[in-house]
């Protein structure tokens, strides 16, 4: 195997697949003629995927990084038009000068793309507040199966928003923008996971508050708080107690949660979404089990990591999930490691899409449902 293709034959979810070629255009013109010489085409951001999503499936690779520029920006109207291989950390560096940002956050934001992003409906920690990445996404451009390149409004979005490249390769963008916020936080502790919720319930009220995320025991040891379930709540303004410097690190313990739990072997990071207070029966379930978490809680997103060997967990998870009319995903994606569990209901509309948009099945074949 070459060397240089071995990297891209995974992403997060270490899922590894196979390949013979990666081709990485430098331009838009590039990227189209590749897409009407190939019959079948792996999408790849930045890799950072972790439902398997940017994995391929013995077809060659389109990567996209190399699509990085920033084309047109337009501070009165707070807009910009990006690329898709833009990663999100070099936009805010960018839009730092204008103390204007582009408000979803993952915790991947220092290797994630804005395409991806996109791709995936991308929500972050502040989801509570600002909601998804398609949210702010004016109009993208996609190039379809037969290589032309095609520009989509906001009627349109939902058709490329989430479905994880599966309809069309996008390769730009334009975002709206809102002014830099001063944010502070403040750090909760509780003895059990009950009095953590009934608190959150509180700060899910105050408008001021744009991040509310939930942190388990064995997690909260772990990234060096104390072992208590934590709960750390964002604001918009100045009123939590953590300023400045002190913020700052707390935000890096929170972003340094994944990497920690990765070095214990909880590789396995599942991300469902329960937005009612049966929310709380998935977290004793887990507690019960000792499988750590954290996770967005303001919005009922949950990240359990599980051990690779943790397979029939998982299974049993989904299982009290879908008993709870909780979603499978929340802000992951599908990818090929959500497949089976997706409702038979949700399938016949993503195959139907499928079929209208991309009839020959070229892009991302295999990722969130199969065809067969």
């Amino acid at each position: 195997m070459d060397s240089k293709i071995l990297p891209y034959l995974y992403d997060a979810s270490n899922i590894i697949g196979t390949s013979n070629e990666v081709f990485q255009p430098k331009t838009i013109e590039e990227a189209k003629q590749f897409v009407k010489n190939n019959k079948s085409i792996c999408i790849r951001g930045g890799g950072t995927g972790l439902a398997g999503g940017a994995v391929p499936n013995n077809e060659p690779i389109l990567d996209l990084s190399k699509l990085n520029h920033i084309s047109t920006f337009d501070e009165k109207r707070k807009t910009i038009i990006v690329e898709a291989g833009v990663i999100l950390d070099e936009l805010e560096e960018f839009l730092e000068q204008y103390k204007l940002e582009f408000p979803i956050r993952p915790s991947s934001h220092s290797v994630c793309t804005i395409g991806g992003m996109i791709a995936t409906d991308a929500v972050g920690g502040r989801a509570g507040i600002y909601g998804r990445t398609s949210k702010w996404v004016r109009w993208i451009e996609v190039i379809n199966s037969k290589g032309i390149l095609e520009r989509k409004g906001a009627t349109e979005l939902s058709d490329f928003a989430g479905m994880e490249g599966i309809t069309g390769v996008i390769v730009n963008a334009c975002l709206n923008l809102t002014q830099q916020k001063k944010r502070t936080a403040t750090l909760l502790s509780f003895n059990s996971v009950e009095e953590a919720y009934e608190n959150v319930k509180k700060y899910r009220k105050d408008s001021n508050v744009s991040m509310i995320e939930l942190i388990n025991p064995f997690v909260s040891e772990g990234i060096r708080l104390n072992g208590k379930y934590n709960v750390i709540v964002e604001y918009e303004n100045t009123e939590g107690e953590l300023t400045n410097h002190r913020y700052e690190e707390l935000m890096k313990k929170r972003d340094n949660i994944y990497p920690f739990l990765a070095g214990q072997e909880y590789s396995k990071i599942e991300d469902p979404k329960i937005t009612n207070d049966k929310i709380i029966l998935l977290l004793k379930w887990l507690d019960s089990h000792k499988i750590p978490y954290f996770g967005h809680i303001s919005v009922g997103i949950i990240h359990p990591c599980f051990k690779p060997t943790d397979e029939k967990l998982i299974s049993d998870m989904m299982k009290s999930i879908k008993k709870i009319s909780g979603q499978i995903s929340g802000e992951h994606g599908i990818g090929i490691t959500k497949k089976e569990y997706v409702d038979p209901q949700d399938k016949i509309i993503i195959k139907n899409i499928k079929k209208r948009i991309d009839p020959t099945n070229k892009f991302n074949n295999g990722k969130i449902i199969d065809l067969e």
